[in-house]
């Protein structure tokens, strides 16, 4: 088990970039954990310790959803801890990877999973827009701008990379998100009941849309030029 660490984080020692072979799949695999308790429990039988270690591994192969290079990371240097992540699809992505051997639980769990999987993969090829499948900051150092630094610094470095457009969803009762996703210019489009790929078929999102040229702080309008997220 990952157990929490408590300990001050300045903003000014997060570095925001790309992932890489050589990072902690761990800390990657745990923030990822943490981003949808909706269905990443079910997929693993509630043990979070399953759960580290399948992810950990599976981020190094290609195809896979959470391939490390599809991740763009906030970096506490002081600590040299991974706190935060943002994960992103766009059309040429490779998704081709077969979880089937992975999904050890009942037929109803299996169902949920694969209609989620589907789900990433349908908006990704679907839609002329980068999919931000994931957005997280470590439990511990929320609440201190992180994920805005995170996700501001990824968006002007993609829109320098010739991204023009971006979709995300987010859980309707997440008004920290929420606020987070305007704050950056994305636009609430609709609201979707009982997004597919949920077990209970409760869960309602709101579809957040940005398109290049939309509000975006002027901290984060000096970035260098960035190669891209694939």
């Amino acid at each position: 088990m990952i157990e929490k660490e408590s300990y001050e984080v300045n903003l000014e020692d997060i570095v925001c970039r790309r992932a890489k072979r050589t990072d902690n799949m761990a800390e990657i695999a745990t923030l990822i954990y943490q981003t949808d308790p909706y269905i990443y429990p079910y997929w693993f039988e509630n043990s979070v310790d399953k759960a580290i270690a399948f992810l950990s591994d599976k981020i190094l192969m290609p195809g896979f959803i959470f391939n490390y290079e599809n991740i763009y990371v906030a970096e506490d240097k002081s600590n040299k801890k991974i706190i935060g992540l943002v994960v992103a699809l766009d059309p040429s992505v490779n998704l081709e990877f077969d979880y089937t051997p992975y999904i050890n639980i009942n037929e109803n769990h299996k169902k949920a999973i694969e209609a989620y999987v589907f789900e990433c993969i349908h908006d990704v090829m679907n839609n002329d827009a980068m999919y931000i499948m994931n957005c997280a900051v470590l439990e511990e150092c929320r609440g201190r701008r992180i994920g805005t630094k995170l996700l501001g610094h990824f968006i002007s470095n993609m829109e320098r990379a010739g991204f023009d457009n971006y979709r995300l969803d987010c859980l309707l009762h997440n008004l920290r998100a929420k606020n987070l996703y305007h704050s950056l210019g994305f636009k609430e489009m609709e609201e979707v009941k009982g997004f597919a790929g949920y077990v209970d078929g409760t869960v309602d999102v709101v579809v957040f849309k940005r398109h290049k040229g939309d509000y975006l702080p002027d901290e984060f309008q000096t970035e260098e030029k960035y190669v891209g997220i694939n």
